[in-house]
C-alpha cells in the first residue's frame, strides 16, 4: 500500500505525519501491519496513511471475534447486546433530537446500525426505519426489533427508491475508507431538510488526545478518519448542510460519572508532571463528539455514479 497525498476527509492536502504504531490484537491477526497517523493541513483531520483497505475493514469488521463477550474501556467483561444497551441513555438523547427535526416524509436509514437499538428509540414515527448492517449476528437482533434490515456494507448500498428523512451513521463513518466518497454519494439521498447524524466521531483535537499523544486510546488502524470539529464543518458546509446539534458525550454514557471524571484528571496531571506510568487515556468529554446536521432547502445535486440496482 503506498501513502497517499490526499486527504480522504475534505480531499485536499497536503498531509503531515504525526505518530506511528504497530497493529495489535485482532487488527494485526487479520494482516494489519504497523499504521501511521497523518493530519491534513488543510482541514485538520487526522486518519491513517496508508488505509487498509476495504477487503482488511470487512474482515475486521465482520469478524466472529467482535460479537463475543470483550472488554470495554473500564476493563470489564461485556457482551455486545450489553455493550449497545449501556449507550440507551446516551442514544436516547439522539433519538429525541431526531424527532424534533425530521421532515413531514422520508423513511429513516441506520448504517451501521448494529443491533437497531438507536432506531429502535424512534419508537413509532410513522416512518419506515431500515437498518444496514452486514453482521449477521447483529442483523439478527435488528430484525427481532421490527426494523427493516439491509444486509450491506456501507460502500456497496445503491441509492433508496425515494429521498430519506434521516441518514444517521453512529460509529460508523470514521470506519470507511473513503468516507468522502460516501458523503458525496450520501448527500443526495436525503430530502430538503434531511437530517444526517454523525455519531463518535473521535476529535485528535480534544484534551486527552493532545495530552496523552500517541497513548490515547481511541487511535487504532481501523479508525480510519479522526475530523475536528472544524474539519466536519469545513466539508458539510459546502455540501448545504447546517449543524443544529452537537455533544460531546460522556456524562450520559457507561464510562462516565463526576468519581471517573475525577480520576481521569488525576492521572492527567500525573501525566503532565511525569509521576505516572505511560498508559492509554481515559474516557472524557470531547474525546468523541456527535453532530446533527439538516440539509438545507435549497440544495445542488452532486453527480455521482449509483450501483444499478436499489436497495429499498
Amino acid at each position: 500500500m503506498r501513502l497517499t497525498p490526499i486527504c480522504r476527509w475534505c480531499g485536499q492536502g497536503p498531509l503531515r505525519p504525526r505518530y506511528s504504531f504497530a497493529a495489535s490484537g485482532l487488527a494485526a491477526e487479520l494482516g494489519c501491519g504497523p499504521f501511521h497517523l497523518h493530519a491534513c493541513q488543510a482541514c485538520g483531520a487526522w486518519q491513517v496513511n496508508p488505509h487498509p483497505g476495504p477487503e482488511a475493514a470487512k474482515k475486521f469488521f465482520a469478524s466472529p471475534e467482535r460479537w463475543q463477550t470483550s472488554l470495554d474501556p473500564d476493563n470489564r467483561p461485556v457482551s455486545p447486546l450489553e455493550r449497545a444497551e449501556s449507550r440507551r441513555q446516551e442514544y436516547w438523547q439522539y433519538a429525541k433530537a431526531l424527532q424534533k427535526w425530521l421532515p413531514e416524509s422520508g423513511a429513516v436509514m441506520d448504517v451501521g446500525a448494529g443491533v437497531g437499538l438507536l432506531l429502535s428509540l424512534l419508537g413509532d414515527c410513522g416512518r419506515t426505519k431500515v437498518a444496514v448492517e452486514p453482521n449477521g449476528f447483529a442483523a439478527d437482533k435488528a430484525a427481532d426489533r421490527g426494523l427493516v434490515v439491509l444486509r450491506s456494507w456501507a460502500e456497496d448500498l445503491a441509492a433508496p427508491k425515494s429521498p430519506l428523512a434521516a441518514l444517521i451513521m453512529n460509529q460508523t463513518l470514521d470506519h470507511l475508507p473513503r468516507p468522502d466518497i460516501f458523503l458525496t454519494q450520501a448527500r443526495n439521498w436525503l430530502a430538503p431538510g434531511g437530517l444526517l447524524l454523525l455519531g463518535g466521531l473521535i476529535n485528535p483535537s480534544c484534551l486527552m488526545a493532545r495530552i496523552h499523544g500517541p497513548s490515547f486510546r481511541l487511535f487504532h488502524p481501523f479508525h480510519q478518519v479522526y475530523p475536528t470539529p472544524k474539519a466536519v464543518d469545513k466539508v458539510l458546509a459546502p455540501y448545504g448542510f447546517e449543524l443544529v446539534a452537537l455533544w460531546r458525550p460522556y456524562f450520559r454514557t457507561p464510562y462516565g460519572s463526576a468519581s471517573k471524571f475525577a480520576e481521569a484528571l488525576g492521572q492527567t496531571f500525573l501525566k503532565l508532571v511525569h509521576l505516572a506510568p505511560d498508559q492509554p487515556s481515559r474516557a472524557f468529554p470531547g474525546n468523541t463528539v456527535t453532530y446533527l446536521y439538516r440539509k438545507k432547502i435549497l440544495y445542488r445535486t452532486i453527480k455521482v455514479k449509483e450501483p444499478a440496482h436499489s436497495s429499498i
